[in-house]
């Protein structure tokens, strides 16, 4: 039985982990050795698992050293608290609640049953596995569907870990992903009898409530997932949220090497702060289908010569209605360089606002905003604006690449905001050292939406800094420090 994932963790429960301290510098981290389940089919040298929930979970075979593995059942239909002292498998899909069937009320599924409403808790520390799939259609996943939650509150000293079975954190396309879906607005369907047929297989999504509730994902790491269904783009992100609603909180989460996005937002309201791409092989951030929650303090770091897109953005063809209008502030991206791709690429009508926003692509040529349809291209130039940048600093050598008309403008195309194309000088922690990056005047966004009634920054919720980026220029320790994977950043 294999025993050798590391993860860079501060702290972890007693007795489940093995500990070892590391110096980099001034700063220290403590590397922790966890136990993992991939043991080739073997008897389980650690003998049977004795702690296994039978109202959820089978047992399997205990790690070498005693700790106990427990395998979710596929469906969860009554509350569950998965615990830290204990490694819970995934083996294919694993559905909690009823709501990924078709609804006839808000209450009630067309078959006649009830909806359920399911809390899946997950204790700080918890380590999630799943098992890797023979076949796409059998790939392992965490299903929250409508009505149901997640309640995932990890710590920095505890994070919360999916990942694979196997013994380290260095693949991808081995397990699935996370999906969460809702009953906030769907560009597809805003009644509150709704029933959109979500991606990579979730079953059915949307509603009517802005401000549905989901649960909690916090202090949250998902690694080696990703799983592609077809030739359809139907695939598994790391998190896909499906018209999740606004009460729902989501901050301090990772997404490291998935084989397809990061995260994909489809509709939906949800916000979500603390944000941390890393290495995913397609695009980092995708959102569509009517998106139009807020991102603030996002860091996307793409590898070299892998990963599409930084950003992937539409709303659902080319006149749709609710449009995607996110609104995205203090964010870094590092995009892979490759020449022939942008940084941003927008389409099917897709708006978004950008504030306080940095994008380093190492001087790639094609820029930083691909627009690629007459949609896009109305909501950035036309009355009213959709599609907006505040205090931007972007690399490329071309600012924007207008696929509609096959040109390509050396500066900023809404000429609205102050923009630079100077190097952001990024430092060690991801901070932006350029003058250009620093003391800024903090965007007053209440003041912001008065004067683009299109935008639907939430003054509440964001943060207002003196700064481009995600990363404080000033700062001794970044906020992503000490509980993200070793080695990632």
């Amino acid at each position: 039985m294999k025993v050798s994932k590391l993860l860079l963790i501060g702290t972890v429960a007693a007795g489940a982990l093995a500990l070892h301290g590391c110096t980099e510098g001034d700063e220290t981290s403590i590397t922790l050795t966890s136990n993992t389940t991939d043991d080739g089919g073997n008897d389980g040298s650690g003998g049977t698992s004795q702690n296994c929930p039978a109202a959820f979970s089978t047992a399997r075979p205990q790690t070498a050293d005693g700790m106990d593995v427990c395998e979710l059942n596929a469906f969860i239909q009554a509350d569950a608290t998965l615990t830290n002292d204990i490694i819970w498998r995934l083996d294919g899909r694993v559905t909690v609640g009823n709501g990924d069937q078709e609804l006839a009320s808000a209450t009630q599924l067309a078959s006649g049953d009830a909806l359920l409403n399911v809390d899946l808790t997950i204790e700080a520390g918890t380590q999630i596995v799943g098992a890797d799939a023979l076949v796409p259609t059998a790939f392992s996943n965490l299903v929250i569907t409508r009505g149901s939650r997640i309640l995932a509150n990890g710590t920095a000293a505890e994070p919360i870990v999916f990942s694979s079975e196997d013994d380290d954190l260095d693949g991808s396309q081995e397990w699935g992903g996370l999906i969460i879906s809702g009953f906030a607005p769907h560009a597809n369907c805003t009644g509150a009898v709704c029933n959109v047929d979500g991606e990579g297989n979730a079953g059915f999504i949307g509603g009517d409530d802005p401000t549905d509730d989901s649960g909690v994902l916090r202090y949250v790491i998902l690694a080696e997932g990703g799983e592609i269904i077809n030739n359809d783009g139907d695939e598994i992100n790391g998190i896909s949220f499906n018209s999740v609603g606004s009460a729902t909180t989501v901050e301090y989460i990772q997404v490291q090497g998935n084989a397809d996005d990061g995260v994909e937002f489809y509709g939906g309201t949800v916000n979500a702060k603390y944000v941390v791409l890393t290495a995913n092989q397609d695009d980092s951030l995708d959102w569509d289908e009517g998106f139009s929650g807020n991102i603030q303090y996002l860091l996307v770091v793409q590898a070299d010569g892998t990963g599409d897109f930084c950003i992937e953005a539409d709303t659902l063809g080319d006149s749709t209605n609710p449009y995607s209008i996110p609104t995205i502030a203090n964010a870094t991206f590092v995009c892979s360089g490759d020449p022939e791709t942008v940084a941003f690429r927008m389409k099917e009508s897709t708006g978004g606002f950008f504030h306080h926003t940095v994008v380093a692509t190492g001087g790639s040529p094609e820029g930083c905003f691909g627009i690629e349809d007459m949609g896009a291209q109305q909501n950035a130039t036309g009355d009213p604006i959709r599609l907006g940048i505040n205090q931007f600093i972007c690399d490329a050598t071309t600012f924007e690449y207008d696929e509609v008309n096959d040109t390509r403008q050396p500066s900023n195309f809404l000429q609205q905001a102050p923009v630079s194309t100077d190097d952001p000088q990024l430092d060690a922690l991801y901070a932006a050292q350029s003058a250009a990056a620093n003391g800024v005047t903090p965007t007053d966004f209440a003041t912001f939406n008065t004067n683009f009634p299109e935008s639907t920054a939430i003054p509440a919720f964001l943060d207002q800094t003196d700064y481009i980026g995600a990363v404080d220029p000033d700062a001794t320790e970044a906020w992503w420090a000490g509980w993200t994977l070793d080695g990632t950043l």
